[in-house]
């Protein structure tokens, strides 16, 4: 598997090289050279939510209960 670079955002030095999908959480790391702070995340895709039934009808459901008047 082919390493990937990571470099600094400001001053672009070599911070260190990963494999793809390695990275699980938040890295932070400060460069040695202008000693700025990077912070890292794993790219993954955006998870999409889940369309409730209710809403793919237009119709929002209430979780407040409905009472009817009584003459």
């Amino acid at each position: 598997m082919k390493l990937q670079d990571q470099r600094c955002g400001e001053c672009r030095r070599l911070l260190f090289k990963i494999e793809p999908g390695a990275l699980s959480g938040t890295l932070a790391i400060k460069c040695p050279r202008c000693k700025a702070h990077n912070s890292l995340r794993p790219q993954s895709p955006s998870p999409k939510r889940p369309v409730q039934s209710s809403e793919r009808d237009g119709k929002a459901q209430s979780h407040e209960p409905h009472f009817e008047d009584q003459i």
